[in-house]
């Protein structure tokens, strides 16, 4: 999606996305981290910054688009200056060295790629990931009947959404957690490095 349409929608994003319930999905995915060195991918206004930096766990969040990097960097400062950071990179080359990080989020990012962006954006995020990767993202559920429509609608889904053989394909074991959300399309992923 062009960086012009997500300057536009960044004063207002947070709040926007807070009404659907997307915050408390985002908070769910990383509840019990602790102890860690967290990296967000396509962190937009950096809203899990502020529970993990309050629990201690080392946050830097990545976007490409330098509207949603101000907004973020600025939340980051006022929760705490020098505890976390942000940075302006692209998804498809993180600017840190191999296993920089216990655990790599994404949150609504992946679905806005195309398949060959997302391929490398998913090799990547492998790559600075220690350990683990976190996803809220629409997935294809093997148990349930794709919803390109509904993906395409809800969550802006330029190709396809994700599939766990995708995350096999750079080296991840998946799993994914819980029922699918809003409106069936997103779902919770935890894959670990093979």
């Amino acid at each position: 999606m062009a960086d012009r349409w997500w300057t536009f929608v960044a004063p207002a994003y947070d709040r926007s996305v807070a009404l659907a319930g997307w915050h408390r999905w985002q908070d769910a995915l990383v509840a019990d981290v602790l102890e860690a060195d967290v990296l967000e991918v396509g962190c937009g206004p950096a809203h899990l910054a502020k529970g993990l930096l309050a629990r201690d766990v080392g946050y830097v969040g990545l976007d490409r688009n330098p509207a949603m990097v101000t907004r973020a960097t600025r939340a980051v400062e006022g929760w705490g200056p020098g505890r976390g950071r942000v940075v302006r990179a692209d998804v498809t080359a993180v600017p840190f060295a191999s296993g920089s990080f216990d655990v790599v989020v994404a949150t609504g990012i992946l679905g806005l790629l195309t398949v060959p962006e997302r391929r490398l954006a998913l090799r990547e995020m492998a790559r600075v990931s220690r350990a683990e990767i976190r996803l809220l993202e629409p997935i294809l559920r093997p148990d349930e009947p794709a919803r390109p429509v509904r993906s395409r609608v809800v969550a802006l889904v330029r190709d396809r959404p994700l599939s766990l053989d995708e995350l096999i394909r750079v080296g991840l074991d998946a799993e994914v957690r819980g029922p699918a959300r809003l409106a069936g399309v997103y779902s919770m992923v935890r894959a670990t490095k093979r």
